[in-house]
């Protein structure tokens, strides 16, 4: 039988363990007697019996004889094969294209290790993609469920085995010294530059996938440096920092200068990278296909997910080895709450841990080959079955009993990162939100909760008259992204915002809150910085006000929220206002009297009492140092602190009504003073039009009477005369 293979890559900059895995595939298939031809790069092409070739591919749209326009394929079925990256639209609009044709002739189609990604993918044409094909192995849990939703009826959606692809040859085990030097022959000076060939392949091996989601590169560059600086201490020898594809250069070239001088770099002569990441002992990586080739090599893999949906795609990869959920989201490491002090005892605790651990990981991953190795073996003969036109019998999900041997660290950074098994009865954060009957404004409220990389919330959602049916569609649409973690308090008339605010208090208990009404926009990490602030130990605040931009370098610091700016009117604080839910046993609940009001009275209460701080722009990298205020700077912050001193003293013994009063008024007679001044510049503008047209006359004038002079006279008969 011969087949047609599509391959996502083709034509593109070779990746980590592409050419490896290709090459593999093409040999499962011979041995199940399936001839594969890969097509050559560019567009997807199909064979043509017009061809003599088996190397020769077609364009599916030539023309040739019959109704369609197309020569019958020579090949027998189409083989799509994706890549660890989520396969882009024109991909998948030429990927289309080739499986119609194929289609249209009888052939049958099989997509293999496809990836999707749910935050871009157009839905028609993978619809019609994946009804196409008679099997398809989805790479991992959220593109397996986005497949399911696309196409719920479809026999043939399941997670395929192309991983197994990476597992070495039982028939022929080489030395991982031997390999790695293989992979680079004659190394010419400079290849290796820091440390001796004789020294062997580098004990820790990055491999870097330039972050995508909340976290700017220039925040994870330093913080995966401390990483690899604190775990090459401990298992001596040589790191290698490598790209997980070409594009991948410029971050991974940015995290090794953030190490330290005294780390032995190793640079790798090209076409090593798959030898290295396969013989390493620790492999530190961001990349899917990174996990799957240093767990084939027995490697103790430390994976970081720089975002939601990169950290599910890794952990679907270490599932399938029995070592599920050990992988760090990055902003775990970022702001590691409880789990440690700071980002530095963070990543020196996991390397130590992944140190003291790596005997059993190592064991644990060579119990699960041999299941491992048969599961890929029946995915392969499922595979070789559809493209006969058969229906195979895919191999289960799971096959490896999941093994707790990783690092106990993984577990307390992951708690509050990644979406909970089972929420907890009391988590760190209620957010309660206010609808007001706007549907769209509703759910991009939701999809801003749902997209936070905090996990740990509580969502209450308090009707306020909005249609009840509408709100629940719309939580029932994101019922799997929500995990058990909403409810919803639905009322048939109008509430005011005090009450509203109130009733979602009640509806359950956390130890932070945080209002939020359906029209506020917030970024991904608004609550993990305002919980990594009020659980500092070193913090007093009982509130914190995260801003929604980061601030102008140009523009003067925003003052921390104060009793004295809110009762000048200082709008500052108008960003998330995360603050402790212990502070209404002593301030008491929001006012129901009032309307419009109601937040900005409790945060006068607020302040009157307590202290909040400000959050501003991105959290600050690993090793920054806080620079020091200007004198001007200094000297207006101690001003502020004294007033707000004296000012909460007064207040204390005779309360805030009068500097309340006098806010006001100082306002009201700012804003007179304001008008006046705008009447002002009215009236002088007026009267500044007013001399330049009296200018103008009087210039009129003076032309009048010098036309009406004698020499005038004299120039007027010359002009008459020469005239004529």
């Amino acid at each position: 039988m011969r087949i047609d293979v599509l391959s996502s890559t083709s034509g593109r900059e070779p990746h980590l363990g592409q050419e490896a895995g290709l090459d593999r595939l093409l040999q499962q298939l011979a041995a199940r007697g399936v001839e594969a031809v890969l097509a050559s790069p560019g567009a997807p092409r199909l064979s043509t019996g017009a061809e003599s070739g088996a190397e020769d591919a077609a364009a599916p749209g030539a023309a040739a004889p019959g109704v369609t326009g197309e020569a019958p394929p020579a090949a027998e079925g189409l083989l799509l094969v994706g890549t660890e990256r989520p396969a882009d639209p024109e991909l998948l609009t030429g990927w289309l294209a080739a499986a119609r044709a194929a289609v249209r002739h009888g052939r049958p189609v099989v997509l293999s290790g496809l990836a999707l990604d749910v935050r871009d993918a157009p839905a028609d044409v993978l619809r019609e993609l994946l009804a196409a094909a008679s099997l398809v192995g989805l790479r991992d849990e959220p593109s397996s469920a986005l497949a399911s939703r696309l196409c719920p009826e479809h026999p043939g959606l399941h997670l395929g085995w192309d991983d197994t692809l990476f597992l070495p040859d039982p028939a022929a085990a080489p030395d991982p010294v031997a390999a790695s030097d293989a992979a680079a022959p004659g190394a010419a000076p400079g290849s290796v530059p820091e440390h001796a060939p004789e020294q062997g392949p580098p004990s820790v091996v990055a491999v870097l996938e330039r972050p995508t989601g909340p976290i700017d590169p220039e925040e994870a560059a330093p913080v995966l440096a401390a990483l690899l600086d604190a775990l090459v201490h401990r298992a001596p020898g040589t790191v290698a920092v490598l790209p997980c594809r070409a594009e991948d250069a410029d971050f991974a070239a940015a995290v090794a200068a953030h190490l330290p001088q005294d780390v032995r770099r190793l640079l790798p002569a090209p076409g090593a990278a798959d030898a290295l990441v396969g013989a390493a002992e620790h492999v530190v990586t961001t990349c899917p296909r990174a996990v799957a080739l240093g767990l084939a090599g027995g490697a103790d893999v430390l994976a970081v997910g720089t975002d939601a949906y990169a950290t599910a795609r890794i952990d679907a990869v270490l599932h399938r080895w029995g070592l599920a959920e050990h992988v760090v989201p990055l902003a775990a490491l970022l702001t590691p709450g409880d789990a440690a002090w700071d980002t530095r005892a963070a990543v020196q605790q996991w390397a130590s841990e992944a140190v003291e651990h790596r005997a059993a990981v190592h064991s644990a991953l060579a119990d699960a080959v041999p299941a491992l190795r048969a599961a890929g073996e029946r995915w392969w003969d499922g595979v070789a079955e559809a493209l006969g036109g058969g229906q195979p019998q895919p191999p289960p999900a799971t096959v490896v009993a999941p093994r707790g041997v990783g690092a106990p660290v993984v577990r307390s950074l992951r708690r509050r990162y990644v979406v909970p098994a089972v929420p907890p009865a009391r988590p760190t954060v209620a957010v309660v939100l206010r609808a007001r009957g706007r549907s769209a404004e509703l759910a991009r409220a939701l999809d801003g909760v749902l997209e936070q990389t905090f996990t740990d919330w509580r969502l209450v959602v308090v009707d306020g008259g909005a249609d009840p049916s509408e709100v629940d569609e719309i939580l029932a649409a994101r019922q799997e992204e929500l995990a058990g973690r909403a409810a919803v308090l639905h009322h048939h008339r109008g509430l005011p915002p005090g009450a509203t605010a109130n009733r979602g208090l009640r509806a359950g208990d956390s130890e932070l809150v945080v209002l939020r009404d359906d029209h506020d926009a917030w970024f991904p990490t608004v609550l993990q910085r305002a919980v990594a602030r009020l659980e500092d130990p070193l913090a007093t605040d009982d509130g914190v006000v995260v801003l929604e931009r980061s601030p102008d370098a140009a523009s003067p610091a925003p003052a921390a929220p104060s009793l004295t700016g809110a009762l000048g009117g200082d709008r500052t604080a108008s960003g998330a206002f995360v603050y402790r839910r212990a502070v209404h046993g002593v301030l008491g609940d929001y006012d129901e009297t009032l309307s419009a009001a109601a937040d900005w009275e409790f945060r006068l209460r607020f302040l009157e009492t307590f202290t909040a701080g400000l959050v501003e722009g991105p959290p600050r990298p690993v090793r920054a140092r806080r620079g020091g205020a200007s004198g001007p700077e200094l000297r207006r912050r101690d001003e502020l602190l004294v007033r707000e001193r004296h000012l909460r003293q007064w207040t204390a013994e005779n309360g805030i009504g009068l500097p309340l009063y006098l806010g006001q008024e100082v306002r009201t007679q700012a804003e007179g003073l304001h008008v006046r001044l705008d009447g002002s510049e009215a009236l002088a503008r007026e009267l500044l039009e007013l001399v330049r047209a009296q200018s103008a006359r009087i210039e009129q004038l003076e032309r009048t009477v010098a036309e009406r002079g004698f020499a005038a006279f004299w120039r007027r008969a010359w002009r008459a005369l020469r005239g004529r």
